[in-house]
């Protein structure tokens, strides 16, 4: 499992943590039954407290991402939410991407001043 804390995020350095499990779950890089390392593994690895990975993996579990059983370890749960959510998400958002392709097109945008439109729009609604 590989997880890398930017200090420069915003982003709590626990959240950081939940935010790449989830994408590793749903990437398929952990898999259903997988073992995460030790809070305190993790937390020497990262250069951080041992109880902000606890407070990550407790989450995680919350969410339904992982199974934590005392003794053994944390395991990626079997079936979590999070993977049926992004497919569903993903579902959603593929016609709608399709619909601003074939416009961008049609306008004589490229990819990459298409990225960069999204990137700005993305930017923006996370102002709000």
């Amino acid at each position: 499992m590989l997880i890398k804390i930017n200090p420069k995020d915003g982003l709590p350095v626990y959240l950081q943590i939940v935010r790449q499990v989830k994408h590793q779950v749903v990437s398929g890089a952990l898999s259903f039954g997988q073992q995460l390392p030790s809070a305190k593994d993790l937390a020497m690895r990262l250069l951080i407290n041992a109880n902000t990975v606890a407070k990550a993996y407790s989450l995680l579990e919350r969410e339904g991402v992982v199974t934590c059983r005392r003794g053994s370890g944390t395991y990626v749960a079997e079936n979590p939410p999070v993977v049926a959510n992004m497919r569903t998400a993903r579902q959603r958002m593929l016609p709608m991407l399709t619909r601003l392709s074939v416009e961008a097109r049609q306008l004589g945008l490229d990819r990459e001043q298409v990225a960069v439109l999204l990137d700005k729009a993305w930017r923006e609604t996370e102002k709000e």
